[in-house]
């Protein structure tokens, strides 16, 4: 309700300024919904003014959210309205400004293990699109080990398996050949820092995950299971890559892996240490 308020309030100019822009009188606002993969997509679009990225950029400086000279890609820009008390707007209205923030919005989102996304063209118009997981109690996978550890792997996003034979020592995330190209796998064991030797066999799980495939390194692939999700306490509702546990015939139990979410956690972690080595490249220097 607060994203459809802020596409009639913010985002669709008076009718003049449509016409002078050579717009049609009347503003549109789209409410749209789809199932994806495991998620269910919610977008609200308009085809109103757009957000300006300049004026935001300006209002994050000015509040310190932001360095001046801080280098940002136009979408991390846009990513910033969603900052504690952020707005742009230079008074409020009626129909939004109730107190309830585009923060808020996010947090809601997350707790429900969803994700939110901006884009934006000044002038153009504004689309947030909304993507939640499907509530489903029972999800097909594949269930997989690594040393001791198990987990399933939600068969939505699974696209194959691999074979892989380490013969140098093993990085968290590397790249590997499938049918031509390089995909990027990621080794479960150094991720999760699960003890024991590395093998030298390994499988790959290979997924895809919004159009990219992305494999992960197990140590063995049990089989398909059906698995009966049991939500996770709430001190470990932070570790969003985890949709979830399940328990196995045999009494143990496997965690359920959040794929999408998982690949998201694994590019922030590698982005933050590459940041640490360019740093410490540059004090060396």
């Amino acid at each position: 309700m607060h994203l459809l308020r802020n596409s009639l309030d913010h985002g669709i100019e008076p009718p003049a300024d449509r016409l002078a822009a050579g717009k049609p009188e009347r503003g549109r606002v789209t409410l749209s919904a789809s199932h994806s993969g495991g998620n269910v997509v919610i977008a609200i679009g308009d085809d109103g003014r757009g957000i300006d990225a300049e004026a935001v950029r300006n209002k994050a400086v000015e509040r310190g959210l932001i360095a001046p000279d801080a280098d940002m890609a136009e979408k991390d820009v846009l990513e910033l309205i969603f900052a504690p008390g952020f707005s742009t707007a230079e008074k409020v209205s009626d129909i939004s400004g109730r107190g309830v923030g585009m923060d808020v919005v996010k947090r809601n989102i997350e707790a429900l293990r969803g994700t939110v996304e901006v884009a934006s063209a000044l002038g153009k118009g504004t689309t947030v699109t909304i993507k939640l997981p499907l509530t489903l109690a029972i999800i097909d996978g594949f269930s997989v080990l690594v040393g001791g550890d198990s987990f399933i792997v939600p068969l939505v996003n699974l696209r194959g398996f691999q074979e892989r034979f380490p013969v140098e020592e093993v990085r968290t995330v590397e790249n590997m050949e499938r049918m031509g190209e390089l995909i990027p796998v990621v080794s479960l064991r150094r991720l999760f820092e699960v003890p024991g030797g590395q093998p030298g066999y390994e499988r790959v799980v290979v997924t895809e995950v919004e159009g990219e495939m992305v494999g992960f390194c197990v140590d063995k692939v049990i089989g398909r299971q059906q698995a009966v999700i049991k939500s996770l306490d709430d001190c470990y509702r932070h570790l969003k890559w985890i949709s979830g546990t399940t328990i196995n015939g045999d009494g143990s139990i496997s965690l359920i892996l959040d794929v999408p979410q998982l690949v998201r956690f694994v590019r922030a972690k590698e982005e933050s240490r590459l940041q640490t080595a360019r740093a410490s490249r540059t004090l060396s220097q």
